[in-house]
């Protein structure tokens, strides 16, 4: 479990931190105004209320007020506005704007999902799978993650996929189901699950050809998303000869980018490095390599979490 831990990196699972659940996002045409949104909101108007939630998250056309969008917010969610709901709910758990309280924002979210709001089932069964604000119930965090994933829900098609991968309690591995979900978040662009497949077609599992060929493009895609530990699998692959033809300049280059937030990537650097496994020419290379692709990115990976 230890060593497929390591290949797939940090899962989602109990490791998500609940303040990446939300910026507001947008349920509505924008086709207010603040004076229109104002004007609506004083006649009751949920959409009104919630456009106005928005811009006082948001800092749009007046100070950025958590206050005041917890207000607003909580009026939309008064009057069963599911992503008012919703995001209310990730406002009680993270404590922006209001009280931090975990059985509030699941109240908040479990509404919401009774709308079939796919966040908000998202979010329901990752409070059951971390045991926030109710008791932990995988069985009913899977429940839930199935709910969104069938609306496609990406965050929790690749839960889903982690889950069968990694096995929970009460949940054994199962890599025939990790490779549907791995499949269906991969064709959704979702670097969790890219690197997911890229696992399984190394290995040659859950139904997945064994093909070091497919792990790499799989892998690829999964580092131009971002996710750090598909760089240290590439150096893995390009280090050690294991299917694909070796190339330590681009193993280096690779464990150079991952080692910028995975361990695992800055210690085979560090080995590489110390058996003086590359020239300083090559190793230049490999930087120049590390920083083209950093170049062609618009945001910095997101490190792994040990």
């Amino acid at each position: 479990m230890k060593i497929l831990t390591q290949l797939l990196g940090q899962s989602k699972l109990g490791l998500v931190s609940l303040l990446l659940l939300l910026p507001i996002k947008s349920a509505i045409a924008d086709d207010f105004t603040l004076e229109t949104a104002r004007a609506g909101a004083e006649k009751g108007d949920a959409q009104a209320e919630y456009f106005l939630a928005k811009c006082y998250a948001g800092g749009k056309g007046v100070p950025r007020d958590y206050a005041r969008a917890a207000e607003y917010l909580r009026e939309a969610a008064n009057q069963g506005y599911a992503s008012a709901q919703e995001v209310l709910g990730s406002y009680c758990m993270m404590g922006r704007g209001v009280k931090q309280d975990d059985a509030e924002g699941v109240k908040w979210y479990r509404r919401a999902a009774g709308q079939e709001n796919p966040l908000a089932e998202y979010c329901l069964g990752l409070c059951y799978f971390q045991g926030r604000g109710v008791s932990m119930d995988i069985a009913q965090a899977v429940a839930w993650y199935r709910e969104a994933a069938a609306q496609g829900q990406t965050d929790a098609i690749a839960a889903l996929a982690d889950i069968y991968l990694e096995g929970a309690p009460g949940v054994n591995l199962d890599y025939r189901q990790a490779f549907k979900w791995c499949q269906m978040g991969a064709a959704l662009e979702n670097g969790d699950c890219l690197n997911g497949l890229g696992f399984l077609y190394e290995e040659g599992a859950g139904g997945a050809s064994q093909s070091p060929d497919l792990a790499v493009k799989y892998y690829r895609g999964a580092a131009k998303k971002g996710y750090v530990r598909a760089f240290t699998n590439l150096g893995r692959m390009y280090a050690s000869r294991h299917g694909v033809k070796a190339d330590p300049v681009e193993a280096y280059a690779w464990f150079i980018l991952g080692s910028r937030g995975d361990p695992m990537a800055a210690h085979l650097l560090q080995e590489f490095t110390l058996h003086k496994a590359l020239s300083p020419a090559d190793q230049a290379r490999a930087q120049r390599k590390a920083r083209e692709f950093l170049a062609q990115r618009d945001t910095e990976p997101e490190p792994v979490k040990n």
